[in-house]
Order: structure tokens, then sequence, then C-alpha cells
């Protein structure tokens, strides 16, 4: 039988414990995942032998792990080295700006296909 005076953890306190736990494990996942990617050669020659490396698509896993447009799977021609290479900034970069005018150009051409829709369609309208 409990005491009336006993104290022992209530559900509140559980929960707090819980979260408290939660968010610690997060952090920790947080900061491995910074220092793993840290730790990727930057570049593309292969860190083994210095020699000219490939792309190698990403499907499957590889999509997770190689976290986004930062990072590329490669393989090196000379000796074999399979992993990933970070890409610089000046990469990513000129890849933001290839994409972003795509995306200007791609829409100018779609607003022109529109307006020749429209004028195509009153016209027929108008007979």
């Amino acid at each position: 039988m409990v005491d009336a005076g006993a104290t022992g953890w209530t559900r509140s306190d559980a929960i707090i414990f819980i979260v408290v736990i939660a968010s610690l494990q997060l952090a920790m996942f947080w900061l491995l995942t910074k220092v793993f990617l840290g730790m990727i050669t930057e570049g593309d020659r292969c860190p083994v032998c210095d020699g000219d490396t490939h792309a190698v698509e990403r499907n499957g896993w590889w999509r997770v792990i190689s976290f986004g447009e930062r990072n590329r799977r490669s393989w090196c021609v000379a000796c074999g080295w399979e992993g990933l290479l970070r890409r610089s900034d000046a990469w990513v970069a000129r890849e933001r700006e290839r994409r972003r005018a795509w995306r200007q150009a791609n829409s100018a051409r779609t607003e022109s296909a529109r307006a020749r829709l429209r004028t195509s369609n009153q016209t027929r309208s108008g007979r």
C-alpha cells in the first residue's frame, strides 16, 4: 500500500522527462550529422589517389544518405574508390542560378503559349 505522503513520479513528470531525453537525442543526431557532413572531402578529386571521379546516379537509399544537392555520389576511375564528395559553394551557387534561369525561361514560354491559346480561342469563338 502506498502512503499518502509518499512522493513519486506523476504523469507530467514522465512527459517532461520523455521530452527532455528525446530533445537531447535529436540534438545529438543533428550535431553528429553536421560533423559527418563536415568530414566529407570537397571537390571532384578522389581522396585516396587524387584521380578524376565521375558522378554516379543516386538511387534508393543513396538519395537519403547524400543529403541533397550539396553532396554527390562519386566513383574514381583510377583506384575504384566509391563514396560521397562535397560540392563547392561555387558549384552550388552556379547550379541555383542555372535552375532560376531555367524556371524564368520556362515561365516566359508558358505565358506566351497561353497567350497564343487565348487568341486562337477568341478567333474560333468569333466565327
